[in-house]
């Protein structure tokens, strides 16, 4: 694989002008101060399968009010939802509608992940500076790296080849122009050069790895400067060996775009709940909290927080564990009731697994709450009937578990990177460092309810390992749901 091999694939990719130009439409309204609902309406509705999007996304749970009539125009859309909400909805559903259309590659889920954190970082970076307007750093940081999906679709086993030189330390560029004779930054400005987009975005696609970030030159352009440290946050892991580098990034992003410190500190506090409604509106699954790695790790490691356990100590609580599954599978064959085996795990939390509270409860979808139903260890009945939230975003990741099938960890939770997940009401009734949470599911992978640990009020903060043996006793507690036939409540 070679440049050319490249270049012959983007003349290809050169035949479908009508999605950037739809996309640039969008962003001529959406930037407009005189733009009204009617004019972002009637630019979404020239795009059929983009209308359709909007208005299933306005008519989904996300948005809908029990005995709401269906929204069925895109003017009623852009009225319930904001006309902010519709028009990052329009233009990140363009963006990602037309990276679907050139590449079908798995990978493709890396990039748009990737896209979407930069893009977060590049508005709320604009919003503190005068000299973006915001929406042009959302949208172009959306597009940065279009150049990878042009790599993708030139040759996936390449790319496989690029991700492999990447895991054993070679630098991205250097493993692109390795294995395909051209970088993602110049394959993307090509591209952009044959849609005709306007020259500054290609030269932001084009350039962006181009500056570094830790040694910017003077009156480097502000839009190309908002990408270039986005990109760079970003990436961000805090770890150690990385802080004092990151920091001096930081403080280049500052003086660059004219950011006064205190407001680059709040980037952070915001970028969380940024990236979370914007998955939100697009439909996407943002994954684990790894995804997240970056802004919210306390070392950047994946497991979201730092091992606490020796080898031996972990083989040895793994034996207890396997004990406790015998026991419930030896339980489940002689009929035991479900209640005391699903107590006989709580309890196993407890003794195992160090966690100083454990709560167990269901969702009750009918009145839209959480409801405690189980619980052990020091305190925990006092704790549990508070954990009766509503079962709402806004409750933070003990509803999210439920409402996103997925599994949390929440290390240090007072830490500002977490927004909104934490939930300001649990960790007021709670008052842990940190707590984990973990989504009880059936074989049919409906979620009947949540299991909430911590290390009691004012304790110790919740571990990695801890935090993935929860899961496995959510599992355990989701077999007795269905080995059993009934719910263990």
């Amino acid at each position: 694989m070679n440049s050319a091999d490249v270049f012959e694939q983007i003349e290809l990719m050169g035949e479908l002008p009508s999605l950037p130009q739809s996309l640039l439409k969008i962003q001529k309204v959406a930037t407009d101060d005189r733009s009204c609902a009617d004019d972002l309406a009637n630019c979404i509705l020239k795009d059929q399968a983009l209308t359709m999007r909007v208005l299933k996304v306005v008519n989904s749970a996300l948005y809908q009010r029990r005995g709401q009539e269906k929204v069925r125009t895109v003017r009623r859309a852009v009225i319930v939802m904001g006309f902010e909400t519709v028009r990052k909805l329009a233009l990140g559903l363009s963006v990602f509608d037309m990276m679907s259309k050139l590449s079908r590659s798995p990978w493709l889920a890396v990039i748009t992940r990737h896209s979407l954190i930069t893009a977060a970082f590049a508005q709320i970076l604009a919003e503190s500076t005068t000299t973006v307007h915001a929406e042009e750093a959302f949208v172009t940081a959306l597009i940065h790296d279009i150049g990878k999906v042009v790599l993708l679709e030139c040759s996936p086993a390449a790319m496989d080849e690029v991700l492999a030189d990447l895991s054993g330390g070679i630098p991205a560029l250097e493993a692109e122009r390795r294995h395909f004779g051209i970088t993602h930054d110049r394959a993307g400005r090509r591209l952009s050069a044959r849609w005709g987009l306007p020259v500054q975005l290609q030269n932001v696609i084009g350039d962006h790895h181009d500056i570094d970030p830790l040694s910017p030159p003077k009156n480097l352009d502000p839009l190309l400067a908002c990408i270039v440290f986005a990109n760079a946050m970003s990436r961000f892991t805090f770890e150690g060996k990385e802080q004092s580098q990151e920091y001096k990034i930081l403080r280049k992003a500052g003086r660059s775009l004219g950011i006064p410190s205190n407001k680059l500190d709040q980037v952070y506090s915001r970028v969380v709940a940024e990236v979370e409604n914007l998955a939100d509106c697009l439909g996407m699954d943002m994954g684990d909290l790894e995804e997240f790695g970056a802004v919210v790790n306390k070392d950047g490691s994946i497991d979201v927080a730092p091992r606490s356990m020796s080898e031996e100590e972990i083989s040895a609580r793994t034996a207890q564990q396997l004990k406790l599954y015998r026991q419930v599978g030896q339980g489940l064959a002689s009929g035991q009731e479900p209640q005391q085996l699903v107590n006989l795990i709580l309890e196993g939390a407890v003794e195992i697994l160090g966690f100083e509270r454990v709560v167990l409860l269901e969702a009750d979808r009918e009145n839209h709450n959480l409801v405690s139903r189980y619980w052990a260890g020091f305190a925990a009945e006092e704790l549990a009937h508070f954990l009766d939230l509503p079962l709402k975003r806004s409750s933070g990741a003990l509803a999210l578990t439920i409402l996103e099938h997925r599994d949390f960890h929440v290390p240090d939770a007072l830490n500002p990177a977490y927004g909104p997940l934490a939930g300001e009401e649990l960790l007021r009734l709670a008052q842990c460092r940190g707590y984990g949470t973990a989504a009880i599911r059936t074989t049919d992978n409906n979620v009947w309810g949540v299991i909430y640990a911590d290390g009691g009020a004012k304790g110790q903060d919740v571990s990695a390992e801890q935090a993935h043996e929860l899961s496995g006793l959510a599992q355990q507690i989701g077999l007795i749901f269905t080995m059993s036939r009934k719910s263990p409540v």
